[in-house]
């Protein structure tokens, strides 16, 4: 509920709650109800009492009302604890760096980890490469596609939502250099790959077969994808198919966050 005046009062309750702890007890029996209830929290199902775990109640009701930390974050601890030392991260469409930023903290523990962030808008890439500063990252300001070529790009609302579009239809458009993945000098060894480019998901991973078809690629996370001729090409290439940001493992029903982790890669049950 919003009122007037609403965020002073929670800010003058907390300062009192913390200063008078028993007046913080009483308060907190007559205002917040006592009920057990199942929460998601950065991808994580949590059985809480909302009263004992307020903290946590608080936090899920505030993470559900923003999109970095109800579906980014989740997506990011999975990545993180799938990076393995001396694995290369590719960062397709990166942005400004929040995955590349916060993965590449681990060079400073695995130095032999490399980090590659890749992004075509020109502004971002500028923001990008500030983000990223001293963390050893490898920066390219390109787009990625299934050929070398020029293609026109149009900007959206948000820096996120910069995006190939048809020339033919296009009105505020610039054109940028687009490559293949599988051009690009990335290091030996394996590669976790994520792919965040507003509907340009399949030529992007056409012009990374050479990675996939020589099983370079050990997972790969896409943040959405608008071709549903994708899950049967990851599964052709021999990925399993999680949900991005639970780790389920995904049935014929594909969520529209998908990672897939290569066979190879896969523990082996029952000797299969």
């Amino acid at each position: 509920m919003n009122f007037p005046g609403k965020r002073w009062l929670r800010h003058w309750f907390w300062i009192l709650a913390f200063k008078y702890p028993r007046l913080r007890l009483i308060l907190t029996r007559l205002l917040v109800p006592s009920r057990n209830i199942d929460i998601h929290l950065f991808g994580a199902p949590l059985h809480i009492n909302t009263r004992d775990e307020i903290g946590l109640w608080r936090a899920a009701k505030m993470a559900d009302e923003n999109v970095i930390f109800r579906d980014e974050v989740a997506s990011l601890v999975n990545l993180a604890l799938l990076l393995q030392p001396g694995d290369t991260f590719v960062d397709v469409g990166a942005n400004i760096g929040l995955y590349t930023s916060v993965l590449s903290r681990f060079g400073r523990v695995f130095p032999q980890t490399k980090y590659v962030a890749i992004e075509p808008h020109p502004d971002s890439a500028r923001r990008l490469r500030k983000s990223v500063t001293n963390h050893g990252v490898s920066i390219f300001d390109i787009g990625i596609s299934d050929r070398s070529a020029d293609l026109p790009f149009s900007p959206g609302v948000t820096s996120g939502v910069f995006k190939v579009v048809d020339s033919a239809a296009a009105g505020n458009t610039m054109k940028i250099r687009c490559q293949r993945l599988d051009s690009l000098p990335l290091n030996e060894g394996d590669l976790v790959v994520k792919i965040d480019v507003e509907e340009h998901e399949w030529p992007v991973l056409e012009g990374a077969a050479g990675l996939f078809e020589k099983e370079r690629v050990k997972v790969v996370y896409l943040d959405g994808y608008s071709d549903e001729r994708i899950p049967d090409r990851l599964r052709q290439w021999g990925f399993t198919l999680f949900d991005g940001r639970t780790l389920t493992r995904c049935g014929a029903e594909t969520p529209r966050s998908l990672l897939g982790i290569h066979q190879t890669r896969l523990p082996k049950v029952n000797g299969q």
